[in-house]
């Protein structure tokens, strides 16, 4: 990967390499071979500048229609499988949807409760940023 970028028909991704953030966003009806793709994407990312040299990364989840079933079960998987291979654990993520519906997927069957401390669910840009912001302020 040279560029940073990935795109594709249901995602858009790109890497600031001056605020060191990741950015994802997906639009339609998000499938498990999306998924795959974006976290194949960030795995480059990972070993190309390093875990270290990432500052956070915002996913926006505000123009998706729906989550196919498959994509919900391979985005879990992939995800834990990513953590165990990679410690990202300084690195925090701001979810983005658009209403309650992409809210309750993230919290339930994404698992991704309310209390979980490095990933948050917010609703706008800023909130993505100042999320990111405050993270690297507490945690360093």
């Amino acid at each position: 990967m040279t560029s940073f970028k990935l795109q594709t028909n249901q995602a858009t991704a790109y890497f600031d390499p001056q605020t060191q953030v990741a950015h994802i966003r997906y639009n339609g009806v998000l499938s498990a071979d999306v998924t795959i793709e974006v976290y194949r994407w960030l795995d480059q990312l990972y070993q190309q500048v390093g875990t270290q040299n990432i500052n956070g990364q915002i996913f926006d989840f505000r123009d998706v229609q729906a989550f196919s079933e498959d994509n919900l079960q391979i985005a879990r998987k992939t995800s834990n499988r990513m953590n165990m291979k990679v410690d990202n654990s300084h690195i925090p993520v701001a979810l983005i949807v658009a209403n309650h519906e992409q809210e309750e997927i993230l919290r339930g069957p994404m698992r991704i409760p309310a209390e979980h401390v490095r990933k948050r669910i917010v609703w706008s840009d800023e909130e993505a940023r100042q999320f990111l912001v405050e993270w690297k302020q507490k945690h360093g």
